[in-house]
């Protein structure tokens, strides 16, 4: 049992949704660990950097961070990983010391998640279509490059891509969105778009021409399946959503605060599907 008192939360706007409250209490009763319960804290952004320092002061020991926060917290910290210095983003933080320390395990997060789905063999030398350019985006292009994937991607601002191909060092091909439904060459799509959330537009690629052993990844989970997930199916393509990169980035980010990297079972899985 892990004798130190450990205090950790979740912050965002909008939070209310966040899933990470189940799966970190599930690993903190699993792992008896000495902690108040995980929470999920709405932030205003006008008043980030003086919440944050005031959560420090009132006893937390480490903060999830999502949106719209990453790339702001960054500049709030003493010192940072080395993944979240190259990302300029910043999603689990800690206090040791007075000082705030960041790290980005994102990256880690998708490789593990695809790892189980995909093979790095399969992906190694391989190419792949990542739909977006934002901040999941980069993550994600990170990740790729580190698992030594050819990396297409397509965004309706072409500038954004060449940003971050810029920032990453990392050479990547541009594809016209007009054009996304040519997608013979392609071993693995990602999306890291919000097209296919209940509010906005579905994304629709028509698969029809499409490699028989296409893996296709929908960072969204909530829908659990989205339409873009639905056309692999009916297509026979394999595919997956974004919920177990949730788990495994979590994962990583409870073991920097506790030192123990929890167990990732079908019942935690199970307890995140009654959830919903």
């Amino acid at each position: 049992m892990n004798n130190i008192i450990t205090k950790t939360s979740v912050i965002g706007n909008p939070i209310q949704h966040s899933l990470s409250p189940i799966i970190h209490n599930y690993w903190i009763e699993q792992n008896k660990i000495n902690t108040d319960k995980y929470k999920k804290i709405k932030i205003e952004v006008s008043n980030l950097h003086q919440e944050v320092k005031e959560l420090m002061e009132n006893g937390f020991t480490g903060l999830n961070v999502t949106i719209p926060f990453k790339e702001m917290v960054y500049d709030l910290c003493d010192e940072v990983s080395d993944t979240a210095k190259i990302l300029k983003a910043i999603n689990t933080i800690t206090y040791k010391d007075k000082k705030i320390i960041g790290y980005n395990t994102d990256p880690d997060g998708f490789i593990n998640s695809i790892s189980n789905q995909i093979r790095d063999d399969n992906i190694t030398g391989k190419n792949t279509l990542v739909i977006g350019a934002g901040g999941s985006a980069r993550s994600i292009i990170y990740a790729l490059n580190k698992m030594e994937s050819n990396i297409t991607v397509t965004n309706r601002t072409v500038e954004k891509v060449e940003i971050i191909s810029q920032d990453l060092d990392i050479p990547i091909k541009i594809k016209d969105f007009e054009t996304i439904s040519d997608i013979s060459k392609f071993d693995l799509i990602v999306n890291t778009t919000s097209l296919g959330m209940e509010e906005n537009k579905n994304l629709e690629i028509i698969f029809a021409n499409a490699k028989p052993n296409l893996h296709v990844y929908d960072l969204i989970y909530n829908p659990y399946q989205t339409n873009l997930l639905r056309d692999a199916e009916v297509n026979g393509l394999t595919f997956q959503n974004g919920l177990a990169m949730l788990v495994y980035q979590a994962a990583e980010s409870f073991n920097i605060w506790h030192g123990i990297y929890p167990k990732i079972d079908d019942e935690l899985f199970s307890i995140i599907g009654k959830s919903k």
